[in-house]
């Protein structure tokens, strides 16, 4: 009787951990689900301890292969279409350097057919918008010494390539009207960010609004968005990257947003979701992989935008 009781607790605890861990993150979810198979090998153990026939024990290894291979399929099962777009991170890497923003990479992947790019957005020490992560290619600045627009200008990017200003962007997305930009930044405050970047253009009466596409960090960064008059941006990503949000709560938040038209996940928050076969109605896009043999494995399981370094 003790057994029984004890085998029942074992199965008790690995239904609340199946349960549990579907509304957990990445990472607890693959906690409980090693968890799980060692509670599966402890019962398996129980259960045939003393048992007079081998159905049992047969029996328990069949569950405990099934209770393996069905996520293993899901996780590698592979739609057989591809319908994906590359989006350029970080203005896309040179010369192996990730996160710079800058002139030459811009050019350089525009020349080369993209059509969507992610630029990191920061203010100069001086209140000047430029593209950058958190100034770490250039010597002697950094996120807390920022440079002034001029030494921005001035110091090149690793010693070797020019920084984007705000100015030269918008004149490249002019002289590119195919081009969209992904908006990003680590400034603490996006909202002044934005206002500041749509009174400059409006100043230039250039509509950023329909070449923008505006990546948010939370609800309530969308909220605060939808609810600022002068933000009538129209298309939104949402990004898991700062608030690591589960699954049930992307849906919860953006599941009924129409402007919210693409989730964009990590590559590990990525095959969680794929390996759960949870669904979004809504788009998919994955950062940030280099390599084709990454990008056909996305591709070939349904991602529909990928983040590259190298195009």
């Amino acid at each position: 009787m003790k057994k029984f009781y004890t085998v029942l607790a074992l199965i008790t605890l690995m239904v609340v951990l199946e349960i549990a861990k579907y509304f957990a993150n990445f990472i607890c979810f693959y906690l409980f689900f090693a968890i799980q198979l060692v509670l599966l090998v402890a019962i398996i153990v129980l259960m045939c301890k003393g048992a007079k026939h081998k159905a049992i024990s047969s029996l328990m290894l069949f569950c405990a292969l099934i209770y393996i291979i069905t996520p293993t399929i899901i996780a590698f099962a592979n739609t057989g279409e591809q319908n994906y777009e590359y989006v350029v991170h970080a203005g896309g890497g040179i010369s192996n350097i990730q996160y710079l923003n800058s002139k030459e990479g811009f050019l350089q992947y525009a020349n080369d057919g993209c059509t969507i790019m992610e630029i990191d957005f920061l203010y100069t020490s001086d209140g000047e918008i430029v593209g950058s992560h958190l100034f770490e290619h250039l010597d002697e600045f950094s996120f807390n010494n920022r440079p002034t627009l001029e030494e921005f200008e001035n110091t090149k990017l690793e010693g070797k390539f020019l920084g984007i200003t705000f100015d030269w962007l918008i004149e490249q997305l002019e002289n590119f009207p195919e081009i969209r930009i992904i908006f990003d930044s680590k400034e603490n405050d996006t909202i002044s960010l934005l206002e500041d970047m749509v009174e400059k253009t409006n100043e230039k009466d250039f509509d950023l609004l329909s070449r923008m596409i505006i990546q948010v960090y939370s609800i309530e960064n969308y909220n605060e968005i939808k609810n600022n008059p002068a933000l009538n941006f129209t298309t939104f990503w949402f990004t898991n990257y700062k608030s690591n949000y589960t699954n049930f709560q992307i849906q919860k938040y953006f599941g009924d947003k129409e402007d919210v038209e693409t989730i964009v996940l990590s590559c590990l928050d990525w095959w969680f979701y794929h390996q759960t076969a949870f669904h979004f109605d809504k788009k998919i896009a994955v950062h940030t992989v280099n390599g084709s043999s990454a990008v056909n494995f996305l591709a070939d399981r349904g991602a529909n935008y990928i983040f590259v370094d190298r195009f």
